[in-house]
Parts: C-alpha cells; sequence; structure tokens
C-alpha cells in the first residue's frame, strides 16, 4: 500500500496526510515502513494535539517508531524500566511529561487504528498513571528525607520502632483500571501513623508524621499537575478524601477508618468500590483497604440507601443542566441522561446490595460488576447487553473525543466535519454520518436512561395501566375492543384470554398471569397506535404458542417493554416476517442477545457472523443453515430498522448490499473449500450486476451474477464446479430458507453460453456480438469475490465495452423497443406496476444507465460507492445534464417508488412491485411509505399521476435519442 491509500483507510484523510508530509521530512525511511505508517496516519487522523506534539520532538518520534513499540503492547515491567531511563537523564517533573506523551501517543495510535481495543487502551493507560503516581510520590519522599530525616513511628501492637510510609489510594476510572485518556485521577493519600516525627538532619528539620507527609502529598500532587511546557502529567482530584475540600491532604491509616465508620455516607461507600494501591508504599495501602472492607460491602444494606445515591444522581443532572443548559448537558455522554454516569451508578448499586453476599461482585471494573450481575441473575439478559454495550461504545466515543485536541471533555462536537470524523472512528460507513452517529447516540441514551429509571425512578401512584374488563369474561372484553377500533375484535378477544390464561386445562403460573396483566395493557395501546391492530394481538397469541416457556417470555415483556414495541411492529407491519418469527421463534433470542435492531449496518460485523456461522457448523448444510439463519435474523433487522423509524431508505439498501455481498463471499470460500485444490495458474472472478452490482439491494432481490476465469480446459473445469457449487449453496433449501436466487442469463450469450467464460471469450465476445441491452445491463457491475488481480482485468474488459461511446440512432431504437416489450410482458392489465410499468422505475433507471454511458468513458468511471441510480441522480443535477427540474423529478419520484417497493416486498416476502387494491394491506403500505396527507384512495391515483409524469420525462429523453 501506498502512504496515500494508508491515508485513505483512516477516519480524516487529509490530516493523515498532512501527518504523512511532516514525518517524512524527518524519518524519509518510515515512507516504506507500512506497519508503523498504518499506526501513526491513524494517530494523525484522530489527534491534532498528539500529532504537533509528537512530530515537534524528533528524539521523542524516534523512541515511538523504534522496534516494536508500537506494533505491540506493552506491560507495567516495559512501562517501568521506560520511566526509569528518562529519569537517569531527566528531572522527575521533566522525566513525568515525556514518559506521559511517548505513551500516550502510543497508545492512541494503536487505539484508533484497532490494532488495540478499548480495555487495552485504558489498561495501559491507568498503568501509566499508576507509574506516574509512585514516580511523583518517590520523589517527593526522597527529597523530604534529604530535608527531615526517616520518618519513625512505634506500632500500637508493637515496641520496636518502624519507619513510616505513605502510598496513594486509586478511587474513580484509575481504581478500576478504565482512565479514559483526558481524566482527572481520583486519589486518596494515607500514611502509617501520625504517632511520631522525624529526627531533622543536621539538627534542622523535625517535623511531626503528620507534616512531613502532607509535605509528600503536597509535592507529590505539585510534580503531576503542574503546568510546564510539556504540559501537566495528570489533574489531580483529592475531593474524595475524608471531609472532602475541607479535609488533610493526607490521613493515618487509625483516622481514614474512624472517619468511614462514624461518618462515612452511601455515597462514600460508592466511591469506594473502586478503591485500589496505584502508588507509594502497597502494606499502607492494603491495611487500609482491609480495615475499609466492612464499611463499603456491610451485610445488610437496603433499597433506600441506593435511593440516596439515584437522588444525589439527580442533583447531578440538575446542576449539569443549570451550568451547562439543557443542549450542552444533552451533548454530554459521560454526566447526561443516559451516560457513563449512569451505567457505573447502577453497576455499584448492585455492587452496594448484594456485594456482601456474592463475593464476586467485588470487583471494581464497570464490565466485570455487569458481566457478574447478569451471571448472577441479578441484571436480565438484555439490561445486561444493553449497559454492557452502551459503556463500551461510550468509552471509545469518549476517548476519541478527547485524543482529538487532548482537553477534557465528555460533550459530542456540534461540527459536521468533527462528527464525520468521529462516526468513522466509531467503525461506520457510507453516507449521512454525523446523523447516523447522532441517532446511534440518541439510541443508547434511551435504552439507558429507560434502565436506570427502572431501578430508581419512583412511579407515581396511579399511573400503572390496568385492563378495563376482566379478560376472562369475552363478551366484555369484545365489546372493549370494538369500542377503540378492532376490526376483528372477537379474534383479538379469544387471544388475549389465551395470552393471560392459556389453553383449556393448561395451568399458567399466578406469575405469568401477573406479568401479563403489567404488560397486556401496554400491548393493546401499542396495537392500536398501528394499521392492524388486531393482527398484532392475534400473532401475538400465536407466537407465544410456539415459543413456549411463557414464564421466560413474559418476564422479559414485563421487564423490557421495548421488546414488546418491536414485536408490535412486525406483527403489524409484515406477515412474512411476521411468519417466519412464529415458525422460528429462536430469531427473536437472536436479535434480543445482540441487540441490532438500533445498530447501523456494519461491514465488520456482518463478516463476524458469516464466519461465526460457518464456524459453528460441522458439516457444510450446517453451515449454511446457519448462513441463512444470519440472514433472515439480519434481513428482519433492517426491517425493524426502517419500519421503527430508525433507517432511512440509503441506510436500508446498503445494509441489504452489504449482507447479499459478504455472503455471496464467503459462499463463494465454502464452495472452493468442497471443491478442493484449484489448478495451477487458475484464476476466476465473482462480478455481480442489477440491484447488487449498483447498490441498491432491496428485500427479495436476487442476484444477478457473471463468473470469468483464466487457467486453459483444467481453470474451466474447477471455476465451473465451484460455480456449480455456489448455485446449488446458494439455493439449499434449511430449516431457514435458501440463501439467494443467483441469476446468470447476463452472461455472454446468456443462457445459451456457457457457465462461466474465459478471459479470451468474454473480451472476443464483448468487442464482436455484445448487444446494446447488455451494456445497459451491466453498469454498475463490478467484483465481489474472486481473485483482485484478475478481477481487475476482467472489469477493464467489461468497462470498455459498456462505456464505448453514446449509442447510435440505431441501438437506441432497439432499447426502446426493449423497453415497451419489457412492459408489455411484464404488466398485466389493469394493474399499477411501479417498477416495470411505463413510467415506473425501470424508465428512471434507464435514464440513469443511459447518461451515464453517454457521458462517462472506461478511463473516467468511478465507482459510487453507494447506490448508483441516487448518484446519478444527484450527478444529473450538478452537471446539468438535463434541467433541474426534470432531475428533481426524477429523483422525488424515484424515491417514492423505493418506498413502495420496499414496504411491499418487506410485507409479502418476495419480489413485487404491483399496487394492492383498496384493503388492508394497500392501508399498511400506505402508512410505512408515509406521504403526507395522503389516504389510500388517493394514494393510487397519486402514483398513476407520478408514472404519467416520469413516463413523459422518459418519452423526450429517448425521442432525443432515436431520431
Amino acid at each position: 500500500m501506498t502512504p496515500e491509500e494508508i491515508a485513505s483507510r483512516t477516519a480524516d484523510e487529509n490530516a493523515a496526510l498532512q501527518g504523512q508530509e511532516r514525518l517524512f521530512e524527518i524519518f524519509p525511511s518510515l515512507e516504506t515502513d507500512k506497519k508503523v505508517l498504518t499506526l501513526l496516519s491513524h494517530l494523525f487522523a484522530g489527534s491534532e494535539f498528539l500529532t504537533n506534539w509528537l512530530l515537534n520532538r524528533e528524539v521523542d518520534l524516534e523512541w515511538i517508531v523504534s522496534d516494536g513499540v508500537l506494533q505491540n503492547s506493552r506491560n507495567r515491567a516495559k512501562m517501568v524500566a521506560h520511566m526509569d531511563s528518562l529519569l537517569q537523564k531527566l528531572s522527575p517533573i521533566s522525566a513525568l511529561r515525556i514518559f506521559k506523551n511517548r505513551e500516550l501517543c502510543r497508545i492512541a495510535a494503536r487505539e484508533l487504528s484497532g490494532a488495540a481495543d478499548f480495555a487495552e487502551a485504558v489498561l495501559e493507560w491507568s498503568c501509566v498513571a499508576d507509574i506516574a503516581i509512585d514516580t511523583a510520590i518517590k520523589a517527593a519522599e526522597s527529597e523530604a528525607l534529604k530535608k527531615h530525616g526517616v520518618p519513625i513511628y512505634v506500632p500500637f501492637d508493637k515496641t520496636e520502632p518502624e519507619t513510616a510510609k505513605i502510598c496513594a489510594i486509586a478511587m474513580g476510572k484509575l481504581g478500576g483500571g478504565e482512565l479514559n485518556i483526558s481524566s482527572d485521577i481520583d486519589i486518596i493519600f494515607v500514611h502509617s501513623s501520625d504517632q511520631g516525627s522525624t529526627p531533622g538532619v543536621a539538627g534542622k528539620g523535625v517535623v511531626t508524621l503528620h507534616e512531613f507527609f502532607v509535605g509528600v502529598a503536597r509535592e507529590a500532587v505539585r510534580l503531576l499537575s503542574e503546568m510546564t511546557e510539556d504540559g501537566n502529567m495528570f489533574r489531580v482530584d483529592l475531593d474524595l478524601r475524608p471531609e472532602g475540600t475541607r479535609g488533610e491532604v493526607t490521613n493515618s491509616i487509625g483516622a481514614v477508618e474512624i472517619y468511614y465508620e462514624s461518618w462515612g455516607q452511601n455515597w462514600e461507600r460508592q466511591a469506594l468500590i473502586k478503591a485500589r494501591h496505584c502508588g507509594g508504599n502497597k502494606n499502607v495501602a492494603d491495611e487500609t483497604l482491609e480495615r475499609l472492607r466492612p464499611f463499603v460491602y456491610r451485610k445488610y444494606i437496603d433499597q433506600k440507601a441506593v435511593d440516596e445515591i439515584a437522588l444525589m444522581k439527580g442533583k447531578i443532572d440538575s446542576s449539569l443542566i443549570a451550568k451547562k443548559g439543557v443542549k450542552r448537558a444533552g451533548r454530554d455522554i459521560k454526566l447526561g441522561e443516559g451516560g457513563i454516569r449512569e451505567i457505573e451508578f447502577l453497576a455499584q448499586s448492585l455492587q452496594l446490595l448484594y456485594g456482601a453476599r456474592y463475593p464476586e461482585l467485588k470487583t471494581r471494573s464497570t464490565l466485570e460488576a455487569l458481566d457478574v450481575s447478569y451471571s448472577l441473575g441479578i441484571l436480565s439478559e438484555p439490561h445486561y447487553i444493553d449497559l454492557s454495550e452502551a459503556y463500551i461504545f461510550y468509552r471509545r466515543l469518549e476517548n476519541r473525543i478527547q485524543y482529538y485536541q487532548g482537553a477534557q471533555t465528555h460533550l459530542v462536537p456540534t461540527d459536521d466535519t468533527r462528527l464525520v470524523v468521529l462516526a468513522r472512528q466509531m467503525g461506520m460507513e457510507g453516507e449521512g454520518l454525523s446523523e447516523r452517529l447522532a441517532t446511534e447516540i440518541s439510541r443508547r441514551r434511551k435504552r439507558v436512561r429507560g434502565i436506570f429509571n427502572s431501578y430508581f425512578a419512583k412511579a407515581n401512584e396511579g399511573e400503572s395501566d390496568v385492563f378495563p374488563v376482566p379478560v376472562d369474561d369475552e363478551d366484555a372484553t369484545v365489546a372493549w375492543l370494538d369500542s377503540l377500533g378492532f376490526d376483528r375484535p372477537k379474534d383479538s378477544a379469544r387471544a388475549l384470554n389465551f395470552l393471560r390464561n392459556g389453553r383449556p386445562f393448561s395451568h399458567p403460573s399466578e406469575r405469568s398471569r401477573t406479568a401479563f396483566d403489567r404488560f397486556g395493557p401496554a400491548m393493546v395501546k401499542l396495537a392500536m397506535e398501528t394499521s392492524w391492530p388486531d393482527n398484532v394481538i392475534v400473532r401475538l397469541a400465536e407466537f407465544v404458542e410456539s415459543k413456549g416457556g411463557r414464564g421466560m417470555l413474559y418476564s422479559l415483556l414485563d421487564t423490557h417493554r421495548p421488546v414488546l414495541s418491536l414485536l408490535s411492529s412486525i406483527f403489524s407491519s409484515s406477515d412474512h416476517q411476521t411468519l417466519r418469527l412464529i415458525t422460528h421463534p429462536d430469531i427473536l433470542d437472536r436479535l434480543l442477545i445482540s441487540d441490532p435492531v438500533g445498530m447501523p449496518p456494519s461491514r465488520i460485523q456482518c463478516k463476524r457472523e458469516l464466519v461465526s456461522a460457518v464456524k459453528s457448523g460441522k458439516t457444510v448444510d450446517e453451515q449454511v443453515a446457519g448462513m441463512n439463519f444470519f440472514r433472515v435474523t439480519e434481513t428482519m433487522r433492517l426491517s425493524l430498522r426502517s419500519i421503527l423509524g430508525l433507517a432511512q431508505m440509503a441506510e436500508t439498501m446498503e445494509g441489504l448490499t452489504i449482507l447479499s455481498e459478504e455472503y455471496i463471499k464467503k459462499i463463494t470460500d465454502i464452495a472452493c473449500d468442497e471443491v478442493g485444490k484449484r489448478p495451477d495458474g487458475t484464476s476466476f472472478a465473482v462480478i455481480v450486476a442489477g440491484k447488487l452490482g449498483k447498490r441498491e439491494m432491496s428485500f427479495s432481490s436476487d442476484v444477478d451474477m457473471l463468473v470469468f476465469y483464466e487457467g486453459g480446459e483444467q481453470g474451466r473445469a474447477y471455476v465451473t464446479r465451484v460455480t456449480q457449487k455456489i448455485l446449488k449453496l446458494s439455493s439449499m433449501q434449511t430449516s431457514y430458507g435458501i440463501g439467494y436466487d443467483i441469476d446468470l442469463r447476463l452472461r455472454p450469450d446468456g443462457e445459451k453460453g456457457l457457465l462461466v467464460s474465459s478471459l479470451k471469450l468474454m473480451t472476443d465476445y464483448y468487442k464482436t456480438r455484445g448487444q446494446a441491452w447488455e451494456r445497459i445491463a451491466l453498469v454498475g457491475a463490478r467484483q465481489v469475490a474472486g481473485d483482485e488481480t484478475f478481477g481487475d482485468k476482467v472489469m477493464q474488459v467489461l468497462r470498455s465495452f459498456i462505456f464505448a461511446g453514446p449509442f447510435s440512432a440505431t441501438s437506441a431504437k432497439k432499447l426502446a423497443y426493449i423497453r415497451e416489450r419489457v412492459a408489455d410482458e411484464k404488466v398485466k392489465v389493469g394493474t399499477t406496476d411501479i417498477k416495470f410499468g411505463r413510467g415506473g422505475m425501470m424508465d428512471i433507471e434507464f435514464i440513469c444507465q443511459w447518461l451515464k454511458i453517454e457521458k462517462e468513458t472506461a478511463d473516467s468511471f468511478q465507482d459510487s460507492n453507494g447506490s448508483f441510480t441516487f448518484s446519478v441522480l444527484s450527478e444529473i443535477k450538478e452537471q446539468e445534464w438535463l434541467p433541474l427540474e426534470t432531475a428533481s423529478e426524477l429523483e422525488k419520484n424515484y424515491r417514492l417508488y423505493r418506498a413502495i417497493e420496499e414496504a411491499l416486498r418487506m410485507d409479502r416476502g418476495k419480489s413485487v412491485s404491483v399496487i394492492p387494491k383498496p384493503s388492508l394491506e394497500l392501508k399498511r403500505m400506505v402508512r410505512k411509505v408515509g406521504e403526507k396527507g395522503v389516504g389510500p384512495d388517493r394514494f393510487i391515483q397519486l402514483v398513476k399521476e407520478t408514472m404519467k409524469l416520469t413516463r413523459a420525462i422518459y418519452r423526450d429523453f429517448t425521442f432525443l435519442r432515436v431520431r
């Protein structure tokens, strides 16, 4: 890879390139060191502050790029050795700052590039802090010893004097080994005893132990926090010490114990959960923490104590809003609602409540506390997943915000450019990144806040929903549902009765009935908000019967109400997805376990899931079944995001396209493994066209594919078998259906041609016999699997054929004739077909493909990396290939057609493009498409008018070209 290619893969290409340019002026040799350059380029792209620090200090840069520093994680021993080497040459205050910034550059480069995960980054940064604190204490103590001599005391249980020592105890994120990049460090200083003094030096400097250690603590704080030309080491926060800001800088072990046992408050118990030794004498720290353990984890602590902590959190919320205002507080991912602090509060509250009973909960790590709470059954699985994933997400985002300028901030920036860079750093791809990041943060906040409130918020009396009639009384229930506007109140009433009481002669537990009485009214309310309320109730009853385990399911629906909303959305919007869920209720478990409904499409996650599916299958049949299970759940996930308004059309297309691409890649890998060893000299390329090629996959789209090879007769036989195996595996019927319908009719000579074509054959074919309609059909074709180098050759031939110049008048007439024939053959009389009908999607796609061929050459064509048609429609406006009004009309109409197609396919689970006759299905479709102020009756007329306008544009466009 070239430096430019490396830069293009970072979150901010321009910043990476600028950093590289400055780097090469200092060390030209690094231009060829791809490993080091990759890591540093991500640093340049992610941190303006660290980039400037590093590139202005050649000695430190030389250390960073030396063998293995960047490429590997570092343990405490290596960091201590690094610190010691600096102390040999520099004063403690200078050595500390050089040490900090060097290690910070290393950690940042590794985390931003993906070489290290969040856990490694915060653990190593916490280690940096520990070493710095220990170094500062030793340096301060050394100076104090020179002035005052050795501090001596006699322990109360001994007769011989001993040397008194001091330690630092880490609190907060440092205590948990979870320190973020620009955090204060919360520490408490503790020393052995106040009962003693120093002997002085040369008759001077005799002080009490208290005076001695106060001096040591203050000097250590100065060494860490004083601002120099190299910045500071850490901002030191001593506010958590006994008596807070009014208390002594350091206290003896005895004084600390007396304070907490006599006056310690509940919030201080919470703070001490994370307490640990981080510097100075470890024996002093261990003794202190051992004495405080009974205070922290009391045998008896009730919910009232935890409520006090929640009250304190409420005060923090109010203070935050008062200081920053509602908008800024809403951008604070640490202290704002649903942020980091609420996850920590909840985890620590559970530790306080149950820590004495369950020793496993006595952990300093927030994530470990959540893990243990889940394993003990204290946290439900959905809550555990929401909290742990949100915590990691927030902490990764927090680091990336702070890396940029090295500032202590937890505010999500408002600048769109910064938001796009942040989104890329968080692994997002595609378009609309700033909006998608904001949506993702909002989703996380709502979930965390909802869980936090479920533990701490007090419900107002009288607010709980109840059924207004006994569900056991069918007549009363029918009358109630009829008054609410249900279309089939009798069916829904029977379903409600089943949901509460089960089948005749069955005996659901009282716990299940009670849970249903709590969530049932909410479910009816949700159903009423949909266009198909009866289906929500009836289908939920069918789902409960198919899933079994009523107690566990009802507990989930009762404690995690968003699942009710999710099920309501499925049952009211898609018959196909509903039947899938009822047939395979385990799909819901998968959706909840990975909580993907709120997550945007991720190619990395898609690859990971497909690889996992293949690894977990012992046979090829099991592997394909696992892949199809993931395909079904991912498709349902994407449809739910669309239904719930979490995803725009472009994201849905992107997600379905990613899923299809990665599926074809993995199926190709399996096929190659099944066929066996590839003959020497054989290469092949899998090319996709149509919807997948143009990155416009919809629900139930098939895959247009072509396969080319080189390598003689043995190569042809091998690639043919691989292709046959791909077709077989993708169409294999599993318990979760098939993969994709693969269509190979676009290959040279169509259905009459060979299944796979050699490079020579395809070159001859497209030079001599390729048709005009094939040029149209192959626009957007691209490689998704096989050998990249060979694929480049294939694409060069294809693009030379596709972009061979404008069509002649004769070819244009043939294309126009083919389009009319498609409309005649595909569209049934009396139907409104938004795809094949005259004035439908195909007319707009014809115009876009045609214009692209007219305006591009094989050398100038660039992949849009997004929806081909929408990209070309934008280009038409920018380049003025058509009048602006015409281009805008086409774009608006195409967006409507795609929305209709998505709604129809999502509901039926198959390729369909005909508008339903007036019916409940039409009503649901119109609701999904969401044309404001347009009801079902007016909607059909709107579509017909749209098609008429589109057809007029198409006729004018083709008329100019067939003359």
